[in-house]
């Protein structure tokens, strides 16, 4: 009877072991978050969300045309997020472009909203900065720090 009992304990265990090593590969892609970057003033500028940040938000659904949160609304966010690292004062940067990924398991999305500086002489190396927006239309903070 003891011998049976710790062999049903021996095989629950091995059982959750094998669970837990086939379900990681599957939930490693969210777990690691995600990240969009960018230069401006000789600074770099960091917009990073957590797997808790990206679980979250709402899902995009398969069998949904549009997602949870519209590319102009997302624009818009991003646009106000954009003057206020700007300060007051300066030019509004330039919305360059606008792309929707997918952060790991083909359910939570975000878009990716890049601007470009509009200098008056030109640039060979422009600043840019790519600006995180999440379904729910957060924006994680960002962490700036120098080149």
């Amino acid at each position: 009877m003891v011998a049976e009992l710790v062999l049903v304990r021996s095989m629950r265990r091995l059982v959750l072991l094998l669970l837990i090593v086939v379900a990681s590969p599957l939930l490693s892609d969210i777990v690691r978050g995600y990240f969009a970057s960018g230069k401006m003033d000789n600074k770099q500028v960091e917009f990073k969300a957590s797997a808790g940040d990206i679980l979250r938000t709402p899902v995009w659904k398969s069998d949904a045309d549009f997602p949870p949160l519209s590319a102009r609304k997302a624009q818009d966010i991003a646009r106000r997020k954009m003057q206020e690292l700007l300060g007051s004062g300066k030019e509004p940067w330039r919305l360059e472009e606008t792309s929707i990924i997918d952060l790991g398991d083909g359910a939570h999305f975000a878009y990716v909203i890049q601007f470009v500086e509009q200098p008056s002489t030109g640039c060979i190396s422009c600043d840019f900065v790519r600006v995180l927006v999440l379904m729910d239309g957060s924006i994680p903070s960002p962490t700036i720090k120098p080149f």
